[in-house]
């Protein structure tokens, strides 16, 4: 029986038509009526029996306004249909708008990976190590870099998704497992539990072996006692029962410097344990390479976890490091701030290594379309938000690497002429500094440490000072039981049981101070004999009087940590003010620290009994973000550090200063090598694109309408960063090579100077700029894009969109 042609109507929804019903015409050689609906420009959740579509644009739509603000719900999209169509709102039109739209994203999806198949860019981890071009297109001829990568890890408990009670069944359990940014539960938990085994014999982190720094090992046990343990007092604990309410508890990401993301995985019913950073230290060594630094917020202490985990011998070997974010960092003491901050760090640059506070600021607004999303929707909505958020960085790198490069030049000139005024002023070299550095490193190294001897000492005298109390307190008491003398009464007195009564309490109290006598007594001979002591110290004895002093030392470092730490807290709750935008600030906090305010009371009148007595602190300084630096300054009481050339404030800011210029002159190195590549980068791409275009149109591919519309996209992105990139070459100041060069492995190239489609390969650098601009000019990135036609791009994009789903054979 010949098929025949079938004609019948869809009820339909579309904000820009209104139209409420379409009628559909089905060929006899019709495969599917979803495709029958996508010809007209619609699209349904059903693929047999549509009784129900959403047209393209308006499904473009509703994906442009999630892409640009991420909390813009399904529910409110519907509201807004509801009004255009002038009726109530029907929750079963959410429920048929979230389902459509689903859809829309996973054939964006399918539509974006074969896109990248026919242009080469769907190796294992292409998108890590390929995707941000000024990190990953490294040239043959570049010069080398201290650190060939930077990137960042941290966790982030907003991306929350409720569990299921225990009484329902999901009916969604489908598993997003093939994206390229999320790895999986399988690989995290590998890591879950490392032995804690010996370490081998590895490096610090920073380029020295353990033998080649004496003071390592003190360095090493410092910051697992101060900078874990303040983070420990400062940490928010929460409680299981709180993670047992969720799937899954937030996302663990990281990212490099110029803020695309490598990997993303979740946090399981569970806080940030060492198990997310581990597997993305695990990825970075597979995948990344040699001589990269991770920032992390308690990078410190967690190399010694990666050290003694599995992946220790390849860490050294590739010579990986670590250090601590730089707003993070001022909240560690100093002498982990000494080695692990970033301005101190050689190779660093001006990289503060914040990317992820940037990161998780933005994809915060995703929490509220997420957090009870079945776990298949809630992973496809956070892999579309941050592929739209890699877009936006890359279309910003040529806009980073400017920027950087002029602050790094403002750097250079005005530090530049201080630290030089500064060190005529002062009479310093940079010998000296140098030798400074390495005398405040090994103070700091040795500072605070006791030996058996003082410990034993402290006992000793503490246990004297108890037996003087307590042979005061025997003395009163004996004298108190001699010379109590009954009334003298008749059997049957009524005073005999109160007298008795008393007699009995005197003699308790005599044989109760006579036994701690002995009890002291006998301590004191044992630490006597453990010391090798012949001779009992008394008041006025030296060592005696040394001891003394020493406890006094001690309850002095004791009240200092205590409000070292609660200054620590203050510092952590203020970020966390700041990034939920309550509009809340200091003085408003302050009202509310009386706890700070005791300590402080308590730390002057430890200072006061020192001799010589410490100056006072009051709340401003503990309120000062600059005070935790000096914390650990604050520490010595054997020596007066004032007399040291390098805990002086003028010295100490022309060695800060020092730093900084240091970091300048790295980062107008590696922005030399960045801007470069990614000269490289585009060049090579317009290249890659003729060819993949020509070669899928002549084999007729279905792919090719939708690669042609992300090359033209990607071309005007070029273009944008072109601009960018002849400003960068026309700075006063700038230092690097005008030309691009050549990947290293190789890689198609044009002739030198060919012009293709509106990009100049540039050879050498023209006398005018490759675009009209200003250079010096604050432009906005939306100023650039001016080549950009909405209505045009969205058209394009459903038309290829349209023209793809119609060639596929089911």
């Amino acid at each position: 029986m010949a098929a025949e042609t079938l004609v019948y109507t869809v009820d339909v929804i579309c904000l820009f038509s209104r139209t409420t019903e379409i009628t559909v015409t089905r060929l006899p050689d019709s495969l599917s009526p979803a495709l029958d609906l996508m010809r007209h420009g619609y699209l349904a959740k059903t693929p047999s029996r549509p009784t129900i579509a959403v047209s393209l644009k308006t499904l473009e739509l509703l994906y442009r306004l999630r892409q640009r603000k991420a909390s813009y719900s399904v529910e409110a999209f519907t509201k807004v249909l509801c009004d255009y169509y002038q009726m109530p709102y029907r929750r079963h039109l959410r429920e048929v708008l979230g389902d459509t739209f689903e859809l829309y994203l996973r054939i964006i999806r399918h539509v974006d990976k074969l896109v990248h198949a026919a242009l080469g860019w769907d190796g294992p981890d292409w998108r890590p190590k390929n995707a941000c071009r000024a990190c990953c297109y490294v040239l043959d001829d570049e010069p080398p870099l201290t650190f060939s990568r930077l990137y960042a890890m941290d966790g982030n408990n907003s991306l929350k998704r409720m569990a299921t009670t225990t009484d329902r069944t999901a009916a969604d359990t489908r598993v997003l497992d093939d994206s390229t940014y999320f790895l999986s539960r399988q690989f995290v938990d590998q890591f879950a539990k490392e032995n804690s085994a010996a370490p081998v014999h590895t490096t610090d982190g920073l380029g020295a072996t353990d033998s080649a720094h004496e003071l390592d090992s003190n360095l090493r046990k410092k910051l697992l006692d101060q900078c874990v343990d303040n983070w420990k007092s400062a940490a928010k604990e929460e409680s299981k029962r709180m993670w047992s309410i969720f799937d899954e508890s937030g996302i663990f990401a990281s990212a490099c410097r110029h803020g695309l993301v490598l990997w993303l995985m979740d946090m399981v019913k569970s806080g940030e344990l060492a198990k997310y950073p581990l597997a993305t230290v695990a990825k970075v060594l597979e995948s990344i390479g040699q001589d990269t630094l991770g920032g992390y917020d308690i990078g410190c202490a967690f190399l010694s976890t990666v050290q003694r985990s599995s992946l220790g011998p390849a860490f050294q070997e590739k010579n990986s490091r670590f250090c601590v974010c730089a707003f993070h960092g001022y909240s560690h003491c100093h002498t982990c701030q000494m080695r692990f901050h970033p301005n101190n760090l050689t190779g660093a640059g001006l990289e503060d290594l914040e990317t992820m506070e940037r990161i998780f600021s933005a994809s915060n607004q995703l929490a509220s379309v997420t957090r009870y999303a079945s776990p298949y929707r809630r992973r496809l909505f956070i892999e579309a938000y941050f592929r739209q958020w890699d877009e936006d960085k890359s279309l910003n790198t040529g806009t980073f690497i400017l920027s950087n490069y002029r602050q790094a030049l403002e750097v250079i000139e005005h530090d530049g002429e201080v630290l030089r005024e500064a060190m005529e002023s002062l009479g310093i070299t940079e010998a000296s500094m140098d030798e400074w550095e390495h005398e405040e490193l090994g103070f700091f190294a040795r500072l605070g440490d006791e030996d058996d001897y003082d410990v034993h000492a402290v006992a000793y005298v503490e246990l004297l000072q108890e037996l003087q109390d307590l042979e005061s307190k025997r003395a009163q008491v004996n004298a108190r039981f001699l010379q109590y003398t009954p009334s003298v009464a008749s059997s049957g007195s009524a005073n005999y049981c109160k007298e008795l009564a008393s007699t009995r309490r005197l003699e308790t109290d005599r044989r109760h101070a006579m036994e701690r006598y002995e009890r002291i007594s006998h301590d004191v001979c044992a630490l006597e004999v453990e010391m090798g002591l012949t001779v009992r110290w008394t008041p006025y004895t030296e060592q005696y009087k040394a001891t003394l002093k020493y406890i006094k030392d001690r309850k002095y470092h004791r009240a200092l940590n205590k409000l070292q730490k609660l200054a620590t807290q203050r510092l952590f709750e203020l970020h966390k003010l700041n990034v939920a935008q309550t509009g809340e600030h200091g003085p408003s906090l302050q009202t509310r620290c009386k706890t700070i305010q005791r300590a402080v009371k308590a730390y002057n009148a430890a200072a006061a009994m020192l001799d010589p007595p410490r100056p006072a602190l009051n709340w401003s300084n503990v309120a000062g973000f600059n005070f935790l630096e000096e914390f650990s300054l604050l520490q010595d009481t054997h020596n007066d550090i004032r007399s040291k050339e390098w805990s002086k404030p003028a010295i100490r800011e022309a060695m800060k200063l020092r730093h900084r210029l240091a970091r300048a002159r790295e980062e107008v190195a590696r922005l030399n090598v960045e801007v470069r590549r990614l000269h490289t980068a585009i060049r090579d791409e317009s290249q890659l694109f003729d060819n993949t275009l020509r070669r899928l149109d002549l084999s007729k591919d279905p792919i090719f309408g939708a690669t042609a519309d992300f090359v033209a996209r990607r071309k005007k992105i070029n273009n944008h960063l072109l601009r960018r990139i002849d400003q960068v070459y026309a700075l006063k100041g700038f230092t690097g090579v005008k030309v691009p060069g050549t990947r290293l492995g190789g890689a198609m190239q044009p002739p030198a100077g060919e012009h293709f489609d509106g990009l100049l390969v540039m050879r050498e650098l023209p006398d005018e700029p490759l675009v009209p601009t200003k250079v010096g000019e604050d432009d906005d990135d939306g100023d650039e894009l001016d080549t950009f036609d909405a209505d045009d791009d969205e058209q394009a994009s459903i038309d290829s969109l349209i023209q793809f789903v119609s060639e596929l054979a089911l």
